[in-house]
């Protein structure tokens, strides 16, 4: 979801903005991306600069249980590039998948220092999302959220909007086919459904809205498949938001041992949490409680993280990868926003 103010706030947004641009020191505008935009052949030219974890002072390595290993300002011309909402990753950390707002796969090989610490990315491809007749979606079901992998050749992007699930071959090969969702998702907000899908284990996968129609100190999640599900309720930390607005689920990510990591965004003001949740809490019922692991808030790099992460290294180290949204892609031709957020592709070691 796109960083937004909801009923509970108050105040204008484009000062909000404004206030978040003077901060990474970026200035919006608008381009015009002409007639003929940018093909689906074409292969985006994605530069990737080291950003620390903390700007104003770089020895910092720590937030909470997460210590830092490396992180990147990913940025690109090509109008088709951001907006990334989830990510996932090989087992060797070495392949990117991330589906982006804008209704594409993006896809990116990740490299490493001698240490192990992410260092730059290469050879992005960005291919368009289609239908079940394997055309582009339309402008309405574009909103892609959220990322699963099943298996070794199967990708499950999760939609706002409209909301459903559609799977995908390898690297979004389509056409696609829809996945079975349960009963309810109409309680989400149009603009605060489907953002959280992960592999809960066991066949399962883990469903949480962003939000709800109503005012709520909750907001509803599933955990199950196909036509099975167990209703559960994911509450709202509220802590710090202007006028009330609460952290609000954005991604979600199996751990080794079947614990998950969740993450949490918040605007305004800007922040996140990245949270552990147990597997017994996870299989058990009520409400989905988890326990905060480590908070972003000013002055630590940080913009709209909307994707999580963890996977099990040669080592036997638990490496944590976020991602932020910069809400910079073009939904459709003619101009683009150039939006103050930045595209942040961060790691992490989760020390245990």
């Amino acid at each position: 979801m796109s960083l937004s103010r909801r009923g509970r706030t108050s105040g204008p947004l484009p000062a909000a903005f404004a206030l978040l641009a003077v901060g990474l020191g970026v200035t919006a505008e608008v381009r015009a991306l002409g007639d003929r935009g940018v093909a689906d052949t074409e292969q985006p030219v994605v530069e990737a600069s080291p950003v620390p974890l903390d700007p104003a002072e770089a020895s910092r390595k720590t937030v909470g249980k997460l210590r830092f290993l490396g992180g990147l300002w990913l940025r690109s011309e090509d109008p088709r590039f951001g907006g990334l909402s989830d990510l996932r990753l090989s087992a060797d950390g070495g392949t990117m998948w991330a589906i982006s707002d804008c209704g594409t796969g993006f896809m990116a090989r990740l490299h490493y220092d001698l240490d192990g610490d992410l260092a730059s990315l290469s050879d992005a491809r960005i291919v368009p999302l289609t239908d079940a007749a394997g055309q582009p979606l339309g402008h309405d079901d574009i909103d892609a959220e959220s990322l699963m992998r099943v298996g070794a050749d199967e990708l499950d992007v999760g939609f706002e909007g409209h909301p459903c699930i559609r799977a995908y071959g390898p690297d979004f090969a389509g056409p696609s086919r829809m996945v079975g969702i349960p009963d309810g998702l109409d309680e989400c907000g149009s603009n605060s459904g489907l953002e959280l899908m992960a592999d809960a284990g066991d066949g399962r996968r883990l469903l949480i809205c962003e939000g709800r129609k109503d005012p709520s100190r909750t907001v509803p999640a599933w955990i199950g498949n196909g036509d099975s599900w167990q209703t559960r309720e994911y509450p709202l930390k509220f802590d710090g938001g202007w006028a009330g607005e609460p952290f609000r689920p954005t991604s979600a990510a199996r751990l080794a041992n079947g614990d998950m990591l969740l993450l949490e965004r918040r605007f305004p003001p800007l922040a996140a949490r990245v949270l552990h949740l147990s597997r017994e809490a996870l299989d058990g019922a009520g409400l989905i409680e988890a326990t905060e692991l480590a908070r972003f808030e000013a002055p630590l790099t940080l913009d709209n993280f909307e994707g999580i992460e963890a996977l099990r290294d040669a080592r036997g180290r638990t490496l944590v990868y976020i991602v932020s949204d910069d809400n910079n892609c073009a939904k459709s031709p003619g101009a683009r926003r150039v939006s103050p957020q930045r595209t942040l592709l961060l790691q992490f070691l989760l020390e245990e």
